[in-house]
């Protein structure tokens, strides 16, 4: 059973479209380009102020699926579940995976954490 991301997330500012293209280079200079994906794949950079608890709750999450290596579900929010703000998102749920086998927290003030976390779409 592939587990699911739903901490709630401050903001999700930076969302980036990518494509797979192999550029070659032949032997009279020209190039041939080959693009390996047949659409394009979805990366979303997600903030978070979050207490100790929820903090620790998403580290565990993170530990859980071996930082990049197992896939999860997320969906993105098109309004935030407490505060009604337009979150940017289309409600629907994606196979994604962390970006990066790291994840770093600043401490703040009153226990609370600020951290930023990088959701790669993946097929299936």
């Amino acid at each position: 059973m592939t587990a699911t991301f739903n901490y709630q997330y401050k903001r999700a500012y930076q969302i980036s479209s990518c494509w797979n293209t192999i550029i070659d280079e032949v032997y009279s200079g020209g190039e041939q380009r080959r693009n390996m994906w047949t659409n394009a794949k979805k990366k979303w950079v997600l903030e978070f102020d979050k207490n100790q608890t929820d903090s620790n709750a998403i580290m565990a999450f993170f530990n859980a699926r071996k930082g990049r290596y197992e896939a999860f579900y997320w969906t993105w929010q098109a309004t935030h579940s407490i505060t009604g703000e337009n979150m940017g998102g289309d409600n629907q749920q994606y196979t994604v995976r962390f970006d990066h086998d790291e994840l770093n927290f600043e401490h703040l003030a009153l226990g609370y954490n600020k951290f930023q976390v990088t959701l790669v779409e993946v097929n299936g």
